[in-house]
């Protein structure tokens, strides 16, 4: 995507680099230099620091979080890279990335698999992320009734005539509570100094004026109910603001009437979108209370302790201070008395509280492992013991 021009030392001026540093998006400068991007390419561009696609998905994750959704679907998710920024919302339940090209979703749908991160701080809310192969242009019933559909830089990819379609596929028939799409905005594109006609990406069908964004969101308002608020990401130069933003957007919210009914809702059959990779993430037992929590942690601790000491003096038994215990963090953030502490100790098998109740006895000597003796079976004749040579070769050559 396009990007904010910084000069480096970065900053023009000190209130630059607090807009940076709080993480807005700066005044533009010229840049001459040739840059690679993934959308335009030409020898004096400008340029956005963050990227603007970054400030895209911070804009449209900002609108997620005022509005708490628990269920969204990223219309034209392609290498699920917003899909990464939803995932970590704690609040949400449900992400459907969709994408009609089913190689590049197929390539990138690992992104999407929980990892060992996930596994090691588990969720309190359930996380399903489904990966789905379709048009935009059509309509499957699992997506009706949302709280948010993000179409973030589509629109423009979709030929004039199959906009009608799609806009009457995603407010007359998924009826999401909410709606936010971008694209670009091509009053601003006299700034990378295009040829006539010329376009950010190959693939870009046509981009829309302010104006004819404007007409867009109106139609929207009059024909479907939804309200609308218009945005900008990526400010123009002081010097340029007649051109307006780089990217333009709108939050769409369904209105006060009823939600219609979808006439596919209740239709029998087959989703339309093919399911290419479905995760359900780690989620944190509910169940397990938190003196379950404390009793493995002051499990933990006591071994620990313990086996210090019989490795620093051979000690076979150690005496654990259960107020020492408490000096732990992750002890002492239970913030309970030590009396329950001893009332858990007591329910742990090789724990021993002593009379005291201040004080656990822990056996600091592990068992010994399992030895396979090199002697094992019998001869035929039943002589003795054979040797095993097998395994005697084995540790030798081990050892």
């Amino acid at each position: 995507m396009i990007a904010v021009v910084t000069q480096d030392p970065r900053f023009a001026d000190a209130e630059d680099e607090e807009e940076y540093q709080a993480g807005r998006s700066i005044p533009l400068l010229r840049d001459n230099k040739t840059c690679r991007l993934r959308e335009v390419e030409s020898s004096d561009l400008v340029k956005f620091e963050p990227p603007l696609y970054i400030q895209r998905y911070a804009r449209v994750i900002e609108h997620c979080k005022a509005g708490q959704y628990r269920n969204i679907a990223d219309f034209g998710a392609a290498e699920l890279t917003f899909v990464q920024y939803l995932k970590n919302l704690d609040f949400v339940n449900q992400i459907f990335a969709v994408d009609i090209d089913r190689n590049l979703l197929d390539s990138q749908k690992h992104r999407c698999r929980p990892q060992m991160f996930d596994y090691l701080n588990k969720r309190d809310e359930p996380l399903n992320i489904s990966v789905l192969c379709g048009s935009v242009l059509e309509f499957d019933s699992r997506l009706y009734d949302l709280d948010c559909i993000c179409a973030i830089e589509l629109i423009e990819h979709l030929e004039k005539d199959d906009v009608e379609k799609f806009t009457a596929a995603l407010f007359g028939k998924y009826q999401p509570k909410n709606v936010i799409i971008t694209t670009p905005n091509k009053d601003f594109n006299v700034l990378f100094e295009f040829k006539p006609g010329q376009m950010r990406h190959w693939d870009h069908k046509f981009e829309w004026t302010r104006e004819e964004f404007s007409t867009f969101c109106e139609g929207v308002r009059t024909k479907y109910d939804y309200k609308y608020t218009l945005f900008g990401v990526g400010d123009p130069p002081c010097e340029d603001q007649e051109v307006g933003p780089c990217s333009q957007g709108a939050i769409f919210t369904r209105g006060t009437a009823q939600l219609g009914p979808s006439p596919l809702r209740k239709k029998a059959g087959p989703d339309v979108y093919e399911t290419l990779y479905s995760a359900d993430y780690p989620v944190v037992d509910k169940s397990l209370t938190p003196d379950y929590h404390l009793t493995n942690e002051i499990i933990y601790q006591c071994n620990q302790l313990g086996m210090a000491q019989y490795q620093e003096e051979g000690d076979e038994v150690s005496v654990i201070s259960i107020p020492y215990l408490q000096t732990f963090p992750s002890i002492d953030q239970y913030r309970v008395s030590d009396a329950h502490i001893a009332e858990l100790a007591r329910a742990v098998e090789h724990l021993k509280v002593l009379d005291d109740d201040l004080s656990i006895l822990v056996t600091n000597v592990p068992e010994s492992p399992v030895t396979v003796p090199y002697w094992v079976g019998e001869e035929e004749n039943g002589a003795g013991p054979s040797f095993n040579e097998t395994l005697y070769n084995d540790l030798d050559a081990f050892w």
